[in-house]
């Protein structure tokens, strides 16, 4: 996927909602909601066996938001980094190796103090879903060991992991409804679905 398909894709999509996932759910609170990677609302894995809990429950939302059970399919991935300045710099070494991608754009997230600007840096990839290396980059993720991932197909819905759960962006309020429903127990006590 070119720069030019990705950002047509994002804007008839999502229109101007910046490729940031914190602010989805400002921006799509009626479709969005939030699940939790382990019992209790853990945050992070202590043992393989909550890594092997963790990737279920990603897999399990992802094959939910795409609508089939068995045939593997390809995502489409946005990831990032950050620096000082316009000018992209690359990504950690780990994601680089697992996940290779294309430039796509630069945001200026903060410019508050001006001598100390914050831009994200966006690159595109694709990475089937049940690809090892697509698994690796969910572990990084959850270990906080790089932050930013979006995982969408057809830019019809959003899954936005993060280190203790994803953020998901449903197709339709009716869609995420379901999801809720579908996982009670992975949903956030914390009145605001947090």
């Amino acid at each position: 996927m070119t720069a030019s398909e990705m950002t047509l894709g994002w804007h008839t999509a999502f229109g101007d909602c910046p490729p940031v996932s914190y602010m989805l759910r400002e921006w799509f609170p009626d479709r969005w909601v939030r699940f939790h990677s382990l019992p209790g609302s853990q945050r992070y894995a202590e043992n393989e066996d909550e890594y092997v809990e963790i990737l279920r429950r990603e897999r399990v939302t992802l094959r939910e938001l795409l609508g089939y059970e068995d045939e593997p399919t390809e995502l489409v991935a946005v990831s990032a980094s950050w620096s000082g300045s316009a000018e992209p710099s690359p990504r950690m070494p780990p994601l680089e190796t697992l996940l290779p991608a294309d430039y796509w754009q630069s945001i200026l997230l903060d410019d508050s103090e001006p001598e100390y600007p914050s831009w994200i840096h966006l690159w595109i990839s694709t990475c089937p879903l049940d690809d090892p290396a697509t698994d690796a980059v969910l572990r990084l993720v959850a270990d906080d060991a790089t932050r930013l991932v979006l995982l969408t197909a057809a830019f019809t819905w959003l899954y936005a992991p993060y280190d203790g759960g994803a953020d998901v962006i449903a197709r339709t309020t009716a869609e995420r409804d379901q999801l809720k429903s579908a996982h009670t127990d992975w949903l956030s006590a914390h009145p605001l679905g947090l």
